[in-house]
């Protein structure tokens, strides 16, 4: 509507406009004659242009562009977990057989995971072998690698005994001259009696005693030398299987220092039939099978010169008198028992050694070889 208003407003003032022009005209114009008055006719409107909004583009706000620190790269979880799992190799093989011994030493084992890392310090041993108990024992290698992977293999030892030699009977009339408790006192005057008839015999020493110079010197001068023990405390010795190891192994090195060589043969203290280790019921049968699974042999006598006991014989000739006394009628094999702290073994020697020697007897040190004489166990 409202541009047709503009349109019929534009129509009059143009008509306004032009009437002067009209009355400018010097002819009278004639009167017209009267016409009905036609209906004013409007141009038809020109259909309204449609208004066009124009839309502004809406201009994008750019984003503001920064560089970010980028975050330390965590360590790459692994995805793949391989197939193939830590592998152990046991050193010496899953089988193994060693001799009885007062230790064992583990050949150990060696592992890689599957690229070849080493895990070796991460192997774990899982069981107990008793070196000295003739048996059969497992142990148990373990590892775990980093993904989580374990590795078991299992070993069997097995303890064996010491093969012994075997005894090879000597002459008849053989007799094994044994002192125990030295060295002492009267050892090296006991020595010189020996070295003088040329005759051989065996020293069962006592670690702790002061003159081990002694020892290398019997042992120089071809006797035998032997375990007896470092301390001779019976009380402690036979408290357990490791108090009579700890108190022979400190006698072994005693002699291994003097001689440069360790000794197989021993004597129990006491004897193996002692009662004074009655306080550890069962003892010394065991620990007479024991050393002997290790490799040693123990000697005790089948004839005693009494020269420990509280009735020492009261002169040289008595004692004499009982050396002969007690060796066998029927020419088996004799060890005598004496002690070199006391004088009289040193002393009826030079009666003794002279008389046996005219008698057919033989003197022998005790060896590996030698006779086993074994009194009877009484615990």
């Amino acid at each position: 509507m409202k541009m047709i208003r503009r349109t019929v407003l534009f129509i009059l003032c143009m008509l306004i406009a032009l009437c002067p022009f009209a009355a400018c005209d010097n002819k009278p114009q004639e009167a017209a004659a009267p016409a009905s008055t036609p209906e004013p006719t409007l141009a038809p409107s020109p259909s309204p242009t449609p208004a066009v909004i124009v839309v502004p583009t809406p201009t994008a706000t750019p984003t503001p562009t920064h560089t970010e620190t980028p975050e330390p790269s965590p360590t790459p979880t692994p995805t793949h977990v391989p197939m193939t799992e830590p592998v152990i190799t046991l050193t010496e093989g899953d089988s193994l057989v060693v001799n009885a011994a007062f230790t064992f030493e583990d050949p150990g084992a060696t592992a890689k995971d599957y690229l070849g890392m080493d895990l070796t310090d991460r192997i774990t041993v899982e069981g107990t072998v008793v070196p000295y108990l003739v048996g059969e024992y497992d142990l148990t290698y373990a590892v775990t690698d980093d993904y989580g992977q374990r590795t078991e293999v299992r070993r069997t030892v097995s303890v064996v005994p010491v093969e012994l030699p075997e005894v090879i009977d000597p002459p008849p009339k053989t007799i094994y001259l044994t002192f125990d408790d030295g060295p002492a006192t009267f050892t090296d005057r006991l020595l010189d009696k020996l070295k003088l008839y040329n005759v051989k015999a065996t020293f069962f020493i006592v670690g702790k005693m002061s003159r081990k110079e002694l020892i290398r010197r019997a042992f120089e001068e071809g006797h035998s030398i032997g375990v007896h023990s470092y301390t001779h405390e019976l009380d402690k010795i036979y408290a357990s299987e490791e108090a009579f190891f700890a108190d022979f192994l400190a006698t072994e090195e005693v002699i291994k220092e003097q001689t440069g060589q360790y000794t197989t043969i021993f004597r129990f203290p006491g004897g193996s039939a002692n009662t004074a280790s009655l306080y550890n019921p069962g003892i010394i049968t065991r620990l007479a099978k024991i050393m002997e699974d290790m490799g040693y042999r123990y000697f005790d006598w089948n004839a005693s010169a009494g020269d420990a006991e509280s009735s020492i014989p009261a002169s040289i000739f008595e004692y004499y008198s009982t050396l002969r006394r007690i060796l066998k009628e029927d020419g088996s094999p004799t060890i005598i028992l004496q002690h070199d702290p006391n004088i009289y073994s040193t002393r009826a020697l030079d009666d003794f050694i002279p008389w046996a020697l005219e008698n057919g007897y033989t003197f022998l040190p005790l060896d590996m070889t030698s006779p086993v004489i074994h009194s009877k166990i009484s615990n």
